[in-house]
């Protein structure tokens, strides 16, 4: 049995010091091959015993209890066999703000930071602002957020992530004057159409490749919501979206997207068969032709 695992086991009435439990969590994720293992271990700590993580260090030599032992090692188990951080967290930071995320949801990614700066330079000008397929809600409340929008409207598949994109919501706009709906529905199935025309239609659709899907990384694979990951008909799924965003579009109002580096070209010429003008690839800060802006 690892050390961090019998420590873990030691009854309430025999303490051990903040630093020597963080140095033994570190030591336990090393073994079990998790990348940055320092790193994961002090930000579980922080969260668990609600300290900042410099305070970890300012406190070396407090004593822990056996409930916070406990807390400590359930964090570190669900770590050590892959779940990502966000998840135990219960949140994600985002363009400066944190969502709260759930297993129902994808965790939002740096990338994806991309695409709202892509949207902003644009320097659109927007009332009613649509997310389709909105997991967390981390793009439209963003972009409600940043370009101050009356409307916003957040669509999905799954009630699961509807409702944490509510939360979200609620939280991070409930000081601005925006309306916010939700819309469970599937955005390619059907003649889904709104009861106000947007602006501003974003979407990060499922997009890997059937045949990438096990190669992914085991923490996504096996522990993101595979439905909002895959697209299993991937030129029916973007066309469906490029339909909804053009029939839902007021005149003027620009179609953004993240996509699958490798389909871009083609999502691009969709977009154009559609009817789209001024359609755009941009790359991601990897050189990788990642999104795509367009114009009704």
């Amino acid at each position: 049995m690892h050390r961090f695992s019998r420590l873990c086991r030691i009854k309430p009435s025999k303490p051990s010091t903040l630093i020597e439990t963080l140095r033994k969590a570190e030591e336990y994720l090393a073994a079990k091959k998790i990348p940055s293992p320092r790193l994961e271990a002090q930000l579980l700590f922080a969260h668990v015993l609600k300290l900042r993580r410099i305070d970890l260090f300012l406190e070396p030599d407090r004593m822990l209890t056996g409930a916070e032992l406990q807390r400590l090692r359930e964090a570190i188990r669900r770590k050590a066999a892959g779940e990502p951080t966000a998840y135990i967290l219960g949140y994600r930071d985002f363009f400066g703000r944190s969502f709260a995320v759930t297993p129902a949801v994808l965790i939002p990614r740096p990338e994806t930071e991309e695409l709202i700066e892509h949207v902003l330079s644009l320097k659109p000008s927007v009332c009613h602002v649509v997310d389709a397929g909105s997991g967390s809600g981390c793009i439209g409340i963003t972009l409600a957020a940043e370009l101050r929008t009356a409307a916003l409207t957040l669509i999905d598949i799954s009630a699961q992530a509807l409702q944490v994109a509510a939360g979200n919501a609620a939280k991070l706009l409930n000081e601005a004057a925006t309306e916010v709906n939700t819309v469970l529905a599937d955005f390619c199935a059907g003649e889904l159409s709104l009861l106000q025309p947007a602006e501003l239609v974003v979407s990060n659709p499922p997009y890997v490749l059937p045949e990438e899907f096990a190669a992914l990384d085991v923490s996504v694979r096996d522990h993101e919501p595979t439905l909002a990951l895959v697209a299993e008909k991937f030129e029916q799924l973007h066309r469906g979206l490029i339909a909804f965003a053009l029939r839902n579009l007021a005149n003027g109002g620009i179609f953004a997207l993240e996509t699958n580096p490798q389909k871009s070209n083609a999502v691009a010429e969709w977009v154009r068969e559609a009817g789209f003008v001024r359609v755009e690839i941009r790359n991601d800060l990897a050189a990788r032709p990642h999104f795509i802006l367009s114009q009704k």
